[in-house]
């Protein structure tokens, strides 16, 4: 095992939040470890073009890369070490624990730790969801954004929230033929309307990319329907149609009220869960908050969590954007900053103003906007007995079913089905099964226990860790 001593700080996450922490800190003088599991830095709004592959125009990727870059170019530093298809396996000792596939185990030391490890699509099951041409919108994000590649000929988006409207504005915008978008929510009511305009301050810039992108699909003639959601996808093989339904106030489908449309794919964006597997390891206190994402790390104003010398920035603490993530980066570096005596509480304090001013502004129009697109209980009733939860496992809702009736526990569920031991390590499933409980036995699903994160908390070949130069440690029985 490597050693990589001598960091005053590591950042685990290279998105907007990590880069932000990292840039702010190294240029105050700290020396900043700065580790993402992708091959370039940026995360997904700020995603770059894949390798070997050049961009002609800067702009043809929306202003959100050009943010990205210009963030980038903050931490070309010598104080910086950038460490790119890095693997966080765990996090203890004081050390964080890394596998890279030329590089092997490596071990960071840290004086401070920001966990930055962002969010990943809601997985949405409903009949027909694991046919091919069936994808999130993560994934056709990554596909059109790296590559310019379009996942089909005839795209439909059904999803919720902003990303609903601005996603397909963007495919649109990039050439991908989207010609159906489905928005689950109701059309914002009067009230819901008022409550975000009356936190308008700070986020013009917002409101004018709603009004572009709500442009964008009336000049491509691409319908937009409130209050409708996917019911199922069908296929010999792959897509060829989807069924979708106007949804009650649950987001139940409503019988009768279903349309099938010819399509070869179907782009599926209800939102995010933050990833929080890395603070549940280091045993962080949580709360939780089912508009930011579900469960979400305690913090304080600067990104300080229960857990000495950890802070938590960006949507891994709570799904809030990315302008949010950027501040807390920033709020979190100068604490450090200033706990490291780089600079005084004063100078701290002074710097972070703008910061704080704009992560208040921000907070608040998108707790607005988390109101009115509050995601409906229905969204877990879609499956029906033959539907697979567990992708990994190939585990269906017809045998988890049976299972829930006797117990509240998402391990005990895994334990008897299998259901969560796959490669996802639950990410794709356990919500899911979570929402099945909670609904079955009638109780809120923040009482639900989940799944326990253990190491490797991200999959990894056992070639990478099984070696002589980590047989010693406890991870293996001699």
């Amino acid at each position: 095992m490597k050693s990589v001593t001598g960091n005053d700080l590591v950042v685990i996450g290279g998105g907007p939040a990590g880069i932000a922490a990292a840039a702010t800190a190294s240029s105050l003088g700290l020396r900043v470890a700065l580790i993402d599991e992708r091959v370039t830095l940026g995360g997904q709004i700020f995603k770059r073009v894949g390798p070997g592959f050049d961009l002609r125009e800067r702009k043809s990727l929306g202003k959100d890369y050009a943010r990205g870059s210009d963030l980038i170019d903050e931490i070309d530093r010598p104080n910086v070490t950038v460490l790119t298809s890095t693997t966080v396996l765990t996090i203890e000792d004081g050390k964080v624990i890394t596998s890279h596939a030329e590089e092997g185990i490596r071990a960071l030391d840290y004086r401070f730790l920001i966990i930055a490890p962002g969010a990943y699509d809601r997985p949405v099951a409903f009949p027909g969801w694991t046919l091919p041409g069936v994808m999130t919108a993560g994934a056709v994000q990554t596909m059109v954004k790296t590559q310019r590649i379009s996942p089909g000929k005839k795209i439909f988006f059904a999803g919720s929230g902003p990303l609903a409207l601005a996603f397909s504005a963007q495919l649109i915008g990039l050439g991908a033929p989207v010609f159906r978008v489905i928005e689950s929510a109701p059309f914002p009511s009067p009230v819901n309307a008022l409550r975000l305009l009356s936190r308008i301050g700070g986020n013009l810039d917002l409101i004018r990319d709603a009004a572009k992108y709500r442009s964008v699909l009336l000049k491509a003639r691409v319908p937009f329907k409130y209050g409708r959601i996917i019911v199922k996808a069908e296929g010999e093989g792959r897509l060829e149609y989807v069924t979708h339904a106007k949804a009650d106030r649950e987001w139940n489908p409503i019988p009768g009220t279903e349309v099938r449309e010819a399509c070869d794919a179907l782009c599926v964006g209800y939102g995010f869960f933050p990833s929080h597997e890395l603070f549940r390891l280091v045993d962080c206190a949580f709360e939780y908050d089912e508009n930011r994402g579900g469960f979400s790390v305690i913090k304080d104003e600067w990104g300080a969590t229960s857990v000495d010398s950890v802070f938590a920035v960006g949507d891994g603490t709570g799904v809030t954007g990315s302008y949010s993530a950027v501040a807390q980066g920033r709020l979190a570096g100068l604490q450090i900053a200033s706990r490291l005596k780089k600079i005084t509480e004063e100078e701290r304090d002074s710097t972070a103003k703008p910061y704080a001013r704009e992560l208040r502004a921000r907070n608040r129009f998108q707790s607005a906007l988390n109101k009115m697109f509050d995601v409906g209980a229905g969204i877990y009733r879609l499956a029906d007995s033959k539907t697979v939860i567990c992708r990994c496992e190939s585990v269906t809702r017809g045998a988890i079913d049976p299972i829930i009736d006797s117990t509240d526990d998402v391990s005990v569920v895994k334990g008897i089905s299998r259901a969560g031991m796959g490669l996802c390590q639950g990410r794709n499933c356990q919500r899911h099964i979570a929402a099945m409980i909670a609904d079955r036995h009638q109780k809120p699903i923040s009482s639900v226990s989940f799944q326990t994160p253990r190491f490797p908390v991200k999959p990894v070949e056992i070639g990478a860790i099984a070696d002589d130069s980590v047989r010693e440690e406890k991870y293996f029985i001699t």
